[in-house]
């Protein structure tokens, strides 16, 4: 079912504006609905497709009437710019402010820390660094970890067939059974469980902000997990629709002078694309020269033990920040 943000506001137009603006923005996991009255709005909640709910400060006691369920998001659109509120927004900030408190960023999750492993100095060596980080995250964290590779060269659990490729087919056409689907797929060993990686590389092609969207939410529906780790193959347009889930993007740094200066340059690319929020959820920790030989543990270690913010809530990271958006909802600036 299509998850709707229903807007009810006094002023109407504003309301228009930002619907129109939310509906405009390519890859937005919602569709942004505008209600003239709280009894329109009661119906859009009672059929279960309502996943938040953005009103006027003076709807809110018709609004609370209404109880809403616990998993519908409630926000309220404030005047006054000094409240500092999760449940406020300040109306007159910028539209791309406001869609970031909707777009299924981790950061807006209560539940599921997401870890993400990418390598920019790519390699053989990438799939096992990050199911160690899961294993580690496993044994040390007590948490029932659930392990995906989005690699183009996994080898891992290739010998079962099904695996990504079946649950990546799955997402994009929204399959209702999603949950069961990833049940009947998933190998348990290592303390973790995970999926065969795709059988090829042009299946990581094209995958999307909503088609994430979509598998987080449905993992986090079924609560089997409290701990999910994505590991990321490449730094394309799919690579970035799969950081963008991450709490926390850990990334290996070789203690070699080329590793070094490929790590230098991947964050010197991300500042310079503007993915201020992406260079601000990266970790970086050490993997000495040659350890690959002893499997890495070490440097699994020294990750979970960095990036182990997330699970006290934490962002993580180098903590850039977010330069945001001038565009405001209706012309207006204050």
């Amino acid at each position: 079912m299509e998850k709707l943000i229903i807007i009810a506001d006094e002023l109407q137009e504003y309301a228009h504006q930002l619907a129109v603006y939310l509906n405009g923005r390519r890859g937005f996991p919602y569709r942004a609905v505008v209600v003239s009255s709280v009894p329109e709005m009661k119906g859009y909640v009672e059929n279960g497709a309502a996943y938040a709910v953005l009103a006027s400060e003076g709807l809110e006691k018709e609004v609370l009437s209404l109880g809403l369920p616990e998993d519908v998001r409630l926000f309220w659109l404030s005047e006054t710019k000094s409240v500092q509120k999760e449940s406020v927004l300040y109306r007159y900030q910028s539209a791309k402010e406001i869609e970031k408190r909707f777009n299924g960023s981790p950061r807006n999750r209560t539940h599921l820390p997401v870890l993400g492993v990418y390598s920019p100095s790519g390699g053989v060596w990438t799939e096992l660094l990050s199911r160690r980080i899961a294993e580690r995250v496993s044994g040390e964290k007590g948490r029932k970890v659930l392990y995906l590779p989005f690699l183009p060269f996994g080898i891992y659990g290739r010998e079962t067939g099904d695996g990504m490729s079946e649950l990546l087919f799955y997402v994009r056409q929204r399959e209702p059974a999603l949950s069961e689907r990833l049940a009947s797929l998933r190998q348990e060993g290592e303390g973790m469980d995970s999926l065969a990686p795709v059988r090829w590389s042009t299946e990581l092609q094209d995958i999307t902000r909503e088609d994430m969207a979509y598998l987080l939410h449905c993992i986090e529906q079924k609560g089997r997990y409290n701990t999910l780790v994505l590991a990321a193959g490449q730094f394309d347009a799919a690579g970035i629709a799969i950081l963008r889930c991450c709490d926390s993007i850990l990334t290996p740094v070789w203690d070699l002078p080329e590793g070094r200066r490929i790590q230098a340059e991947f964050l010197k690319q991300l500042k310079e694309a503007g993915e201020a929020e992406l260079l601000s959820r990266i970790t970086e920790f050490p993997v000495r020269s040659g350890e690959e030989r002893e499997g890495f543990f070490s440097a699994a270690a020294e990750a979970v033990k960095k990036g182990g913010a997330v699970f006290a809530g934490g962002k993580g990271g180098n903590q850039a920040p977010d330069t945001g958006a001038a565009e405001s909802v209706g012309g207006a600036e204050r």
